[in-house]
């Protein structure tokens, strides 16, 4: 009888753990398994881009020559410069580069969108929101406009670039996001796209100064990772600004549009 007693004391002190935890989130286990399964649908769809892409090689890499054309008559072709100042700066300088790069999309991306969903939840639909067509937007992108990153230019073509993410210390998790990641995927960048989000958000969000200074600097140092490391063109960063401003602007006005009257039915000020 004792070991019958233990035995079914183990799932009622899980459960009581369980429903502990779920007390302590802002709307419960069933609004955070929701939210979970929503982010995992995109990742899903997200990821599927490689596979819908992987014959676009030639296409990629004309997309990506007509980049550099346009950089260059812009006057912005600057990433083989930039590289080649962070491959012969100080050895801490590319390692910062690989390492954010590595880390920024999805490991500091979503913990901070935990971060956002626990503690600072009135916020979080709008920030969803604003992910989610931010990514949709990048898709489309994806899909419509192969085009490879500066590390896959043939060097026969007169470029210079390295992958920076399969030497040193970042090789190993270097291989494996080139082995998930679609190839092709270099405009617009997302990486930008959710760096100036999270760092808009965290500017907004967080209550201390440091705390906000370095989300204020945080998107610079993507933008410099994504460049540093041959992963993106500087027009690439440029086009994930534009989806950050367009995906902000349609998020703004669904909150509006969900909270009440149409836009247009709403005065411009109150008054005084």
């Amino acid at each position: 009888m004792e070991v019958a007693s233990k035995s079914t004391s183990h799932p009622r002190g899980l459960r009581r753990g369980i429903d502990a935890i779920g007390r302590k989130l802002p709307r419960g286990w069933g609004d955070f398994l929701r939210q979970l399964a929503l982010f995992a649908a995109f990742d899903i769809a997200y990821e599927a881009t490689r596979g819908l892409s992987d014959g676009a090689r030639s296409t990629a890499i004309r997309h990506a020559e007509d980049v550099v054309s346009a950089e260059r008559s812009l006057g912005i072709f600057r990433e083989q410069a930039v590289q080649h100042w962070a491959m012969n700066a100080p050895g801490f300088v590319l390692e910062i580069a690989n390492w954010t790069y590595l880390q920024c999309q999805f490991t500091i991306t979503f913990g901070f969108l935990l971060w956002v969903y626990l503690r600072r939840n009135d916020a979080w639909p709008f920030l969803r929101n604003t992910v989610i067509i931010g990514f949709s937007l990048g898709i489309v992108g994806y899909l419509s406009y192969p085009c490879a990153p500066p590390r896959l230019l043939p060097k026969s073509l007169g470029y210079g670039f390295v992958d920076t993410l399969q030497t040193g210390s970042a090789s190993a998790q270097g291989g494996l996001v080139s082995a998930l990641a679609n190839p092709y995927a270099a405009m617009p960048s997302l990486h930008t796209a959710t760096a100036l989000l999270v760092g808009t958000s965290g500017v907004l969000l967080c209550r201390t100064m440091v705390a906000r200074a370095i989300w204020a600097l945080y998107p610079g140092l993507v933008v410099f990772a994504i460049v540093a490391t041959a992963n993106h063109f500087i027009l690439d960063a440029i086009g994930g600004a534009v989806v950050f401003v367009v995906a902000t602007s349609a998020s703004l006005m669904l909150s509006w549009i969900r909270r009440g009257r149409p836009l247009a039915e709403r005065p411009l000020a109150q008054p005084t």
